[in-house]
């Protein structure tokens, strides 16, 4: 009976698997893994004893590892493993709590502390409060008493009518120019200020001698100058009396020669010579004293020897051209006399070379020689040269070259040179568009290319600016819808529309913007500013309705309307096409009845 009821039992009961028999081989297992564990906790440094962090984790890698090996008690020892581990977070928890309640009692023991030492700091400095308040009313008392002393001695003196030496010290009521309180009792700050000051007044002191001069050396270089004149005019006479005198020695030798060539009957050498002057005189009274000068000129021999260093110059231009020395070729031709080579054939023999692979070309090498020589010749290129000259810089990708040379105004800005700068924009990356833009603005702005000004200035984000400057250019409406074409954006359409000016008038009307905009590929922007439009009157910030902009606006027509009327459905504005279409039907139903009664 007992045995029936144990048979019927122990199914209900769970029963361990049985402890394998392979003990020599558990034994060697766990020898192993304690051999592991004790040689990680060698290669950590960790302690022998004591609560550690890595040989807890460490242990905790074995006893898995154990567990895993047992598989057939694994889940008895991952529940003993789970309860061990959550044992150890709540001793380490409360470890950190009790080191956190630690630290909060020594602050709240140190409260006590911190506020005595305050008091006692408070104290201390009531005390020097009190001393040198103490001080100051002492030292205003000795100022006050040493102040009476002087005038005392003043009077008396001027009651003896004694000139008095001692000088009353006066308190200055201002301070000084340039400098606050705190600067104006440093020392060390004063001492430099007095060392500058000083420093200018040396330099004003030699400016005197060397730049200025006298009212007195200046009428003296006065009566030098007139002297100098006088001189001048004598000498200059006195050439002029040689001139004639070489003149008529020149007729009279040509008259011997052509009195030996022909040895006339009758007639003395010495009356071809008196006939000779005779007749020169008659052509020299009629002509005046050009004829000598010129006569002279035509032999000048500094004449002659300038035009042979003209000569000179170009062969030398032409010899270092042919040795391939560009570089020296080009600063020899930008420094060349009289501009002699700073011409269109030049530079069309400089764009004639190609560059080398890594090198400046020859025709950039010249443009820079030609813009650095520009001070020293004090004639800027012309239109056609400076934009050959700023090509050039652009094709190798040198702006900045075009930069200088417009900061430095070495440039004869031209319309065609603001549309290559405009130009060269296009794929370019944001910080060359950000630079290029500005100098195409000031080259359209000092030819008054104000349309692509405009243009510039919207394409830079500043239309608060374009609209500043179109006021002043007096733009008209198709300048207007021009920029709007040209740079078409929901915030210059926008800056269109707003009302400026004392009789808040806008630059156009929305349906002008609006219907401009919709003929163009950008068309949703004008679906856009409706849209807008609608929000800022709902919420509003604008006073105004859809109706009184379409009763308002003379230049969209009835057709113009409903084409926007469209769009708004087409867009899924229906709100917007609805107010639309009742403001557009009361326009069209008034003109009409307008029309009636003029009729």
């Amino acid at each position: 009976m007992q045995q029936q009821q144990q048979q019927a039992v122990s199914p209900k009961r769970p029963v361990l698997p049985p402890i394998s028999s392979n003990v020599d081989k558990d034994h060697t297992f766990v020898k192993d893994l304690i051999e592991s564990a004790f040689l990680e906790l060698e290669k950590l440094d960790c302690p022998p004893e004591g609560p550690h962090q890595q040989r807890y984790s460490v242990f905790k890698d074995v006893f898995g590892q154990l567990v895993e090996y047992l598989s057939a008690y694994r889940p008895l020892l991952t529940s003993i493993k789970a309860e061990f581990e959550d044992c150890i977070q709540t001793i380490e928890r409360g470890q950190q709590e009790a080191f956190f309640l630690s630290g909060k009692v020594k602050t709240m023991a140190a409260e006590q502390t911190t506020l005595s030492f305050y008091t006692k700091r408070a104290d201390q400095l009531k005390q020097k409060i009190s001393k040198i308040e103490s001080d100051n009313e002492r030292l205003n008392y000795e100022i006050q008493s040493i102040f009476k002393q002087h005038v005392n001695q003043i009077t008396a003196m001027q009651e003896e009518d004694i000139t008095p030496k001692v000088k009353i010290p006066s308190v200055p009521n201002r301070l000084l120019p340039g400098l606050t309180l705190e600067e104006s009792i440093d020392i060390e700050l004063l001492c430099k200020k007095l060392c500058s000051l000083e420093q200018l007044v040396k330099d004003l002191h030699l400016a005197k001698k060397t730049r200025y001069t006298s009212r007195d050396q200046k009428k003296q270089l006065k009566v030098q100058l007139a002297s100098k004149s006088k001189a001048k005019d004598h000498v200059v006479e006195k050439n002029t009396q040689l001139k004639a005198r070489c003149l008529k020695l020149r007729v009279s030798i040509d008259a011997l020669r052509m009195y030996c060539k022909e040895s006339p009957m009758g007639h003395t050498p010495v009356e071809a010579i008196i006939h000779a002057l005779t007749r020169s005189n008659s052509k020299m009274s009629s002509r005046s004293g050009d004829t000598a000068s010129s006569t002279f000129d035509d032999d000048d021999p500094s004449k002659e020897r300038e035009a042979e260093m003209l000569l000179e110059y170009i062969e030398h231009f032409n010899d270092l051209f042919e040795d391939g020395q560009y570089i020296q070729a080009a600063m020899h031709a930008a420094n060349s006399p009289k501009g002699i080579l700073r011409n269109s054939e030049t530079l069309t023999r400089f764009r004639a070379i190609h560059a080398k692979p890594g090198k400046t070309s020859p025709l950039l090498a010249y443009c820079e020689a030609l813009m650095a020589s520009v001070p020293a010749v004090a004639s800027l290129p012309n239109a056609e040269t400076s934009l050959e000259c700023v090509k050039s810089a652009l094709t190798e990708n040198r702006l900045d070259l075009v930069m200088h040379w417009l900061a430095q105004k070495r440039l004869t800005c031209s319309e065609p040179l603001g549309h290559l700068l405009y130009n060269y924009t296009q794929g370019k990356n944001t910080v060359t568009v950000g630079q290029c833009l500005p100098l195409a603005e000031a080259v359209y702005t000092i030819v008054g290319a104000h349309i692509q000004a405009a243009v510039c200035m919207c394409k830079q984000g500043k239309v608060q600016a374009m609209m500043d400057y179109a006021t002043n250019a007096d733009f008209g409406k198709d300048m207007y819808i021009g920029v709007l074409l040209a740079c078409p954006s929901l915030a210059v359409a926008e800056v269109l529309i707003e009302p400026r000016g004392l009789y808040q008038k806008s630059a156009l009307s929305v349906g002008t913007v609006v219907n401009q905009i919709l003929h163009t590929e950008n068309h949703e922007i004008g679906v856009q500013l409706l849209h807008k439009l609608q929000q800022m009157i709902k919420s509003g910030s604008l006073t105004t309705s859809i109706k009184d902009v379409v009763l308002c606006d003379a230049d969209t027509d009835y057709e113009s309307w409903m084409q926007i009327i469209y769009k708004c459905q087409d867009n899924g504005l229906y709100d917007v096409g609805l107010e639309l279409l009742a403001a557009v039907t009361v326009l069209q139903a008034i003109r009409k009845a307008s029309e009636t009664i003029t009729k």
